[in-house]
């Protein structure tokens, strides 16, 4: 099939070309081999996860400019367990600590079925809904929609509270318009002394967005770690607020909370940690230069293919000032397929190609084109990428 070597051919499946971003379907990033040495020799001895999870999160703090950290399980894990700590706050559990005496069981295990007495509410906004909402209900909380989906305002969330059931607000990061933004959110939430959560899981692409989030009013932010920070895929961060942080810690796995089920082992941990210091000593600009100029050779390239016209897209960031990571689009000009059939035909191709043929990831201007990234290309991907569209586009 040519191009980059692949390792899954003799197990006879099909290599996916990863021309869309860093997504969990796919594998999430492609670490460092650094990442990989750090989890060998973590695997070589044993260690207490309760101590390491507590290493971990003070190097992640450290770094991001937070009161404290937690490594995770996923950034689903993150949320859910950022959801229960909020849902915990004011009950006897902050009277414990993750490398105490292990006496709170009956404690995190109210969660997510025996809620009595708890505030299980958190406000959204409905422009702002999402598939992952469900990881917040899967600690036992509800939410409470404020607005439409049109349009969500500072009164409509205010509107939506509730002293006695209100346990927190929720953001999620998308490229969906008429929302307001996580500053405000913040001011409302914290006009009613109840916490924002902000769920940022793939807008970990420079260094100062952490900061920068948390600096906006946020009291507890979502990362993967398996994304643009290039750590295992099964990991993830949650950063913020100490008192909540070591709530979310309780109900963590090794203990037996929500979070059991969302083992993260201590090579998985290492690894994480291993990413963030290579994360950290990047140069952030450079490096979206380089892919920029790699983006915009791709763009011109598949403007020459008759029948489709392309440009480029950048992603906002979510602190100006910074190089966003660019994106080539596609549209169909004159050949004789939609958008929709040519994403599906790269698909089912071999190596299969996946692309992003949807906003959500981007920006509001990747609607109505197929846009392709080249960070997560290999060594030839291009010139199959290009061979293939070519092919379809000659006989869809």
């Amino acid at each position: 099939m040519g191009g980059a070597y692949d390792p899954y051919e003799k197990y006879g499946l099909k290599r996916v070309i990863n021309a869309a971003t860093s997504l969990t379907l796919l594998g999430g990033s492609m670490p460092h081999p650094d990442v990989f040495k750090a989890m060998e020799d973590a695997s070589k001895a044993f260690v207490s996860i309760p101590v390491l999870q507590q290493w971990a999160g003070e190097r992640i703090a450290e770094a991001f400019g937070a009161e404290a950290g937690l490594p995770t399980a996923g950034a689903v894990n993150a949320l859910t367990l950022a959801v229960a700590s909020c849902m915990m706050k004011g009950t006897e559990l902050e009277d414990h600590d993750p490398l105490g005496p292990r006496v709170w069981n009956h404690l995190v295990q109210r969660l997510p079925m025996h809620t009595e007495e708890l505030k299980t509410e958190f406000i959204v906004q409905g422009v702002n809904r999402n598939v992952y909402d469900h990881a917040v209900e899967c600690a036992g909380a509800t939410l409470v929609e404020a607005g439409s989906s049109e349009e969500t305002t500072a009164g409509d969330l205010s509107d939506a509270f509730n002293e006695d059931r209100t346990a927190g607000y929720y953001y999620t990061v998308t490229a969906s318009r008429g929302k307001l933004s996580i500053k405000e959110v913040a001011e409302v939430a914290h006009s009613h002394n109840a916490p924002l959560i902000v769920d940022a899981a793939p807008c970990l692409t420079h260094k100062a967005i952490p900061r920068g989030i948390l600096e906006a009013g946020a009291d507890l932010v979502i990362f993967s770690g398996g994304k643009q920070m290039g750590g295992p895929n099964n990991s993830g961060i949650l950063i913020g607020r100490r008192d909540l942080v070591k709530l979310a810690h309780l109900q963590s796995y090794p203990f037996d909370g929500i979070g059991r089920a969302s083992k993260m082992s201590r090579e998985t941990i290492a690894g994480l940690v291993k990413a963030l210091e290579l994360f950290m000593e990047r140069d952030d600009d450079a490096y979206y230069r380089t892919l920029e100029a790699k983006t915009r050779t791709l763009s011109t390239r598949l403007d020459e293919i008759p029948g489709i016209r392309s440009g480029i897209l950048m992603e906002p960031t979510l602190v100006g000032g910074l190089v966003g990571p660019s994106y080539a689009y596609i549209e169909i000009t004159g050949a004789g397929i939609t958008l929709k059939g040519l994403h599906a035909a790269l698909l089912e191709g071999d190596p299969s190609i996946r692309t992003l043929h949807e906003p959500y990831f981007i920006t509001p201007e990747a609607k109505d084109r197929i846009t392709l990234k080249a960070e997560c290309l290999l060594e030839g991907d291009d010139e199959i990428i290009l061979d293939r569209i070519t092919e379809i586009i000659k006989s869809p």
